[in-house]
């Protein structure tokens, strides 16, 4: 009796552990944390209330920002939904985006993540547009493998040694960079051509 006790507390802390490493786990083209990709949007009601959105023609982005001891909003880490209308009367989980580097793939990468580290953990992954500010003082470079459905964006490709700001999750066989309208101030950038 004594040993069965022994086990099942053994494997309620395994099950405790792995929610635990699940809650900040990005598996591409599946989910970041529990977010699933394919959800319904009335999964994200865990999360709370969003902090800021946008919504139209049948589509929505929904963000939520990390928060200080204070309780206020700290800006510089995000998690950032897009959902998308399957059906005539639900929204599904189409894109989720993260930008805080507690969040981490089954390779060790995420954000903070260098991109040289980043391919080494992802061979798939190629650079596939840079998108640039109207004054060019900015600019997105997105590495993505569509087969896998992940993607790594910087926020500043001039660098010898970019690192990635923002991981993307998506469908397999579709784009990260279809929904660029996401970045804030953004809204007017231009592909560079190449």
């Amino acid at each position: 009796m004594r040993y069965m006790i022994i086990g099942l507390f053994a494997l309620l802390l395994s099950r405790v552990a792995y929610a635990q490493n699940s809650a900040w786990s990005i598996v591409p083209g599946k989910s970041i944390g529990q977010i699933k990709l394919e959800a319904p949007a009335q999964s994200l009601a865990v999360l709370g209330k969003p902090d800021g959105g946008d919504a139209a023609m049948m589509k929505a982005w929904r963000i939520w920002y990390s928060r200080k001891k204070d309780k206020s909003i700290d800006s510089s880490h995000m998690l950032a939904v897009f959902t998308a209308m399957r059906t005539q009367d639900t929204q599904y989980v189409k894109q989720i985006r993260v930008n805080s580097p507690r969040f981490r793939t089954a390779k060790g990468v995420g954000a903070g993540s260098t991109i040289a580290a980043i391919k080494k953990a992802y061979p798939g992954v190629q650079l596939v547009q840079t998108y640039e500010s109207a004054n060019k003082a900015r600019r997105i470079a997105v590495y993505e493998d569509t087969k896998t459905g992940i993607a790594f964006e910087t926020s500043n490709s001039r660098s010898k040694k970019p690192v990635c700001s923002m991981v993307v999750v998506f469908d397999p066989g579709e784009s990260a960079a279809g929904y660029l309208d996401f970045h804030i101030g953004f809204d007017v950038m231009t592909p560079v051509t190449k």
